[in-house]
């Protein structure tokens, strides 16, 4: 980051400028912090690809304090169930669809599926304690989970738990990673704006076989990340 972007960072930090105000104009800024308009905008550029900063949707020029997400940054499978366990809360979720559709081409390729064959689809808000982290749909071969019904997965259950009950062992996840923008119904469930960017990741859990058993389309708030051994 170059010096002024530094120099904003403390201020946002320490309080001067609050999560979710917009900032001052470049013009306000310069003067603040004592650099010229090239430099500010650099600096500005460097804070929106850290995260601190973002462009409002609509109104690139504009440029805000960035929300933080619940759990900032999250390493490793992306379990919420087991990353609010391991912060000593309580892992929840709330249903908001579930139903048997015949799989459309995305998914039934994803999936290994044939034409007609149908999917059990679920739409779940997840929950830490109170706070919700993220918005998944999940994606299960109905061939695979015979009998499957809703009320088995309310509650904070995990979804692993109920696909072992059904005999589907977990071996491998493949992630799929896409830059999206929020859409008015999933911005209201979260309380931001609509055009906000965020992460999408699709993931086919495959069994020891390398059969995929599930498929899950997800908007975690949180920041991303993996780790490997090198």
């Amino acid at each position: 980051m170059n010096a002024f972007a530094v120099k904003m960072y403390d201020s946002i930090r320490k309080g001067e400028y609050k999560e979710n105000d917009l900032m001052p104009d470049v013009k306000t800024l310069c003067a603040r912090f004592q650099g010229d308009e090239a430099q500010i905008r650099a600096g500005i550029g460097d804070l929106v690809y850290e995260g601190a900063l973002e462009r409002v949707p609509g109104n690139p020029n504009q440029i805000r304090i960035r929300k933080a997400y619940v759990w900032d940054i999250v390493t490793g499978n992306h379990s919420f169930t087991g990353e609010a366990k391991r912060r000593g809360q309580k892992p929840g979720n709330r249903i908001l669809t579930f139903e048997k559709r015949p799989a459309w081409p995305q998914v039934a390729k994803r999936l290994q599926l044939q034409e007609g064959d149908e999917v059990n689809v679920m739409e779940r808000l997840l929950f830490a304690d109170d706070h919700i982290v993220g918005l998944e749909f999940s994606y299960m071969p109905s061939k695979f989970y015979p009998g499957v019904e809703r009320e088995m997965f309310e509650g904070g259950k995990s979804t692993f738990a109920v696909m072992e009950k059904f005999g589907n062992i977990s071996d491998k996840g493949v992630d799929e990673l896409a830059v999206a923008t929020l859409e008015p119904r999933e911005a209201e469930i979260f309380g931001m704006d609509a055009g906000v960017p965020v992460l999408i990741r699709f993931r086919v859990t495959l069994n020891p076989e390398g059969v995929p058993i599930k498929g899950s389309r997800a908007i975690y708030l949180f920041h991303p990340g993996y780790s490997v051994d090198i």
